[in-house]
């Protein structure tokens, strides 16, 4: 029935072999923390479904093929990203090159398959035996069927895309698809209710939608944007269908018109029709033979009855003809909707084993991708907390304690009444501390390894902006050359999460420079100030020892009890430092193992239980947050108890301190001894800040740069992808450009006054751009024909005068001259032309030529025409 059919089906999309397993294994290893070999029968089972759908044949196996690797799609879509490395390469429908068309996108591959299955619905509608009622039936639900998953493709998958879709699959061309699906149904609907000879009335209504659905999807096909998926014969169908469809409504209607003794209206309505089935006549052209075949089976019928009612009004009945204007509108019986089988629009439900169908889901044991981000978010926020609220607080009470304590010189008093000669046991660890970690020189190497990845960071940024610039700029000029043509979406639309993570990345990145900024003025101020001491520290235990002075001849005393209550209170000091840092190590152990990872999966599940299409955002995860994030409040009182018992300790110190002053009797020696011991104390715990400042702004840098790559990785990918959409469209414009100017040249449509004529079709362009020799020879004053009208390449142009108009490819000249100049014109344009060369390949089958070069036929090259041997007609030409 297929080769016979009247109706249309569309094809399916092509696609090459490819193994998702590599780099499905590589994320699960770098992204999940789990080991990949874990999912080996998952990932041969995809392989496997992916392979079953490249080849298709419209069979009902075929279809469950395309509706269980889709399911799986949809499933997994739930445990992946939208971008896991994998490129999906597809054809464009109706597409006679092989070229693929590849997109790192998995909502594309789901896409492509939801398509192929609208398209398989409809060449298994296409193959039912419409002859029978039960054929009528299935090719009716086939048809809806189609119509549902090209709608839940525009509707519910295309918006989640993130690229810009291919001409196929863009909202526009799948609404046509839907309309001429919808038409289809609805015929077939039209045709099972003249079987059963049900009122003419009600066919009436029922052609009448035929013709809307018809009308609709010829419409949205002859776009500019469209003209290369539809090509002619298509539209040419779509429109005779529509133009059948009307005739057969107000033939029906001019039937009911019979019961009714509307004698005049009947001949109105048939006198319409006629003029209806002859508009679609006239593309016979390029319709199948059983399109027109339907048409003159109409036309029959119509003459038949308009002939024997113009006889009988004019014998007996002698009522006036109404003007077709003032004829009532014929309502419409809408029996036809797309219908989405929930097999596409929500699968996951359905999924289990005793489901022969869709089978069981794979990867059900990994957690859900969407589970990962709100795990993110929910990590981001507790490292915030202990980092800000509990680590930073520690450090800046760890910080006012060291200060007040080199304000009162402690404890470097101490260690030089304690240890008149030699350093100190702290002393010497803070030595070799320092030459383990490098000293300033190491602070001076690290400082300008931050500016570099900063400088960096900042490079990847600006490629990133320049990229999305340039292809913005792109788009605009060539959206201002070609106003109105030039539709595909702007850069602005499709780019705006682009443009908003580069800006939040940029002030991240601002605000990383402007701590690196303090953190370099703190150097600045450490070197100036404690700059020897640092260089001191740096040289070794010996060089540290000579320059401390010993006070072992100097006399000098204090108080015994006062020095202990004093070293007894530093002591305290010390250990409440120690205890701070095994406090927030303890925290931070506890922030690595708090995994809610259950909890959110509970609640995924309970999200998605009656729905797989419900789309979860961490917002669904807000409430188990707040409740989570309470067993950090503790933590955040510790802090406040911290800091209120360091002011009481501090003030104690203070205190003894200023005994301890009182009791001592010193001289300059000790005094000396304790100066410097108090300085390379201080010198040494601002070495330890800084140092620690430059370790978190190297890992902040290093980190970043990360991301950075990732999000520039996604912008090339964008920017290559619109590079190669708008070579395609750029094509698409010139050759519709190009068949507008030849189609000017074209005789208007013999259809008059008629409703339709606005979108009938035009003459077809002619295949040639120069002059050649069936065209004729037209000089001044002699009226072109239809069949030789002037390309819009061609040196000259009738101006329906009397005089050749000069385009800008050639000047004027007189007629008696026109074989000379064509002579020159013609060497001139060899001289221009390369050599021919045997092994230069031809131009691929499907090559686009812009108007004024398009192909000619093989000529000889010994035996070529020359205008100076004149015309010659078949057979040899004359010397």
């Amino acid at each position: 029935m297929a080769a016979l059919s009247n109706i249309l089906a569309v094809e399916f999309k092509k696609s090459e072999q490819l193994s998702m397993t590599k780099s499905l294994s590589e994320y699960i290893s770098t992204s999940y923390a789990e080991h990949p070999d874990t999912y080996q029968d998952d990932f041969r089972v995809l392989d496997e479904l992916r392979a079953d759908i490249v080849s298709l044949e419209p069979h009902q196996n075929a279809l469950n093929r395309l509706l269980k690797y889709h399911a799986q799609l949809v499933f997994i879509g739930s445990k992946f990203p939208i971008d896991t490395g994998i490129e999906f390469p597809w054809a464009l429908v109706n597409s006679t090159d092989k070229k693929m068309h590849s997109f790192r996108n998995m909502y594309y591959e789901r896409a492509c398959v939801c398509f192929n299955i609208g398209a398989m619905y409809s060449q298994l509608g296409n193959n039912e035996n419409r002859g029978t009622p039960e054929g009528l039936k299935r090719a009716y639900a086939y048809f809806q069927n189609a119509a549902g998953s090209f709608q839940h493709l525009r509707d519910a998958i295309i918006p989640e895309l993130r690229i810009a879709p291919t001409v196929d699959i863009s909202a526009a061309a799948l609404t046509v698809f839907i309309q001429l699906m919808l038409a289809q149904a609805q015929e077939c609907f039209w045709q099972k209710g003249a079987l059963d000879q049900i009122k003419d009335g009600l066919i009436s209504k029922l052609a009448g939608k035929v013709a809307d659905y018809y009308d609709a999807a010829f419409e949205g096909a002859t776009h500019s944007t469209m003209s290369v998926l539809f090509s002619s014969a298509w539209t040419s169908q779509m429109q005779a269908k529509a133009f059948h469809f009307n005739a057969v409504a107000h033939y029906r209607k001019a039937c009911e018109c019979i019961s009714q003794n509307k004698y005049g209206e009947e001949i109105a309505r048939l006198q319409t029709a006629e003029r209806l089935v002859n508009c679609g006549l006239e593309l016979q052209r390029n319709l199948k033979e059983t399109v027109v075949s339907d048409l003159r089976s109409l036309q029959t019928a119509i003459h038949r009855n308009l002939s024997r009612a113009e006889k009988d009004n004019d014998i007996i009945y002698l009522e006036p003809i109404p003007a077709e204007a003032s004829l009532a509108a014929i309502g419409r019986a809408d029996m036809s909707k797309p219908i989405i089988v929930p097999e596409i629009s929500n699968p996951v439900p359905l999924m289990n084993e005793h489901n022969m169908l869709l089978g069981v889901p794979l990867f059900s044991r990994l957690v859900p991708f969407a589970v990962h981000q709100a795990a993110s978010v929910y990590t981001e926020r507790k490292e915030r907390i202990v980092k800000e609220d509990i680590g930073g607080k520690f450090d800046e009470l760890t910080g006012v304690c060291y200060s007040q304590m080199q304000a009162l010189n402690l404890p470097g008093s101490l260690q030089a009444l304690d240890q008149p000669v030699g350093l100190p046991p702290a002393l010497l660890q803070n030595i070799d501390d320092i030459t383990a970690t490098g000293g300033v020189r190491a602070l001076h190497e690290m400082l300008e390894t931050v500016k570099t990845l900063s400088r960096q960071n900042g490079a990847i940024l600006d490629e990133i902006f320049e990229a999305l610039q340039q292809e913005a700029n792109e788009d605009e000029t060539m959206r201002k050359r070609y106003q109105g043509r030039w539709n595909r979406p702007t850069s602005a639309s499709l780019t705006v999460t682009f443009v908003e993570q580069g800006r939040k990345h940029r002030d991240t990145l601002e605000t990383a420079r402007k701590s690196d900024q303090i953190v370099q003025n703190k150097l600045d101020t450490l070197l100036s100030t404690w700059g020897r001491s640092l260089e001191l520290l740096s040289s070794g235990k010996v060089e540290v020892e000579r320059a401390v002075p010993n006070s072992t001849n100097a006399p000098g005393s204090s108080d015994p009890e006062i020095v202990d209550d004093l070293k007894m209170l530093l002591e305290e000091v010390d250990q409440m430092i120690k205890a701070r840092r095994i406090k927030l190590e303890e925290i931070k152990r506890i922030a690595d193992e708090d995994d809610i990872g259950p909890s959110l999966v509970a609640i995924t599940n309970k999200l998605t239980a009656t729905s797989s299409a419900v789309k979860i955002e961490p917002a669904h995860f807000e409430a188990l947050f707040q409740e989570q994030l309470k067993k950090y409040d503790g933590y955040k009182r510790l802090v406040k108890e911290e800091t209120a018992t360091q002011e009481d300790l501090l003030m104690a110190i203070q205190e003894t301190n200023k005994a301890f002053v009182a009791s001592r009797r010193s001289n300059a020696v000790v005094h000396q001894r304790e100066m410097a011991l108090q300085n390379l104390e201080a010198a040494y715990q601002k070495y330890k800040a800084i140092l620690a400042n430059f370790k978190e702004g190297l890992q902040f840098h290093r980190d970043f740069e990360k991301i950075l790559v990732r999000l520039r990785d996604n912008c090339r990918d964008y920017f290559f992808a619109r590079k190669m959409e708008a070579k395609d469209y750029l094509s698409e414009v010139t050759v519709e450009m190009s068949g507008m100017n030849l189609n000017r040249v074209q005789p208007p449509s013999p259809v008059k006054n008629s409703q339709y004529e606005a979108s009938a079709p035009s003459a077809p362009p002619s295949t040639g751009a120069g002059w050649s020799p069936s065209r004729g020879v037209r000089f001044a004053n002699q009226q072109p024909n239809s069949s030789s009208a002037t390309p819009a390449g061609s040196a000259f142009t009738y101006d329906h005068g009397s005089n050749y108009v000069r385009n800008n490819t050639a000047g004027i000249m007189p007629p008696e001259n026109f074989a000379q100049q064509l002579q020159q014109q013609f060497q001139q344009k060899q001289a221009t032309l390369p050599a021919p060369s045997a092994a230069s390949p031809p131009p691929p089958p499907n090559q686009q030529y812009p108007p004024y070069h398009q192909p000619s036929p093989p000529r000889d090259q010994s035996t070529g025409w020359d205008p100076s041997k004149g015309l010659f007609f078949g057979g040899k030409p004359k010397n």
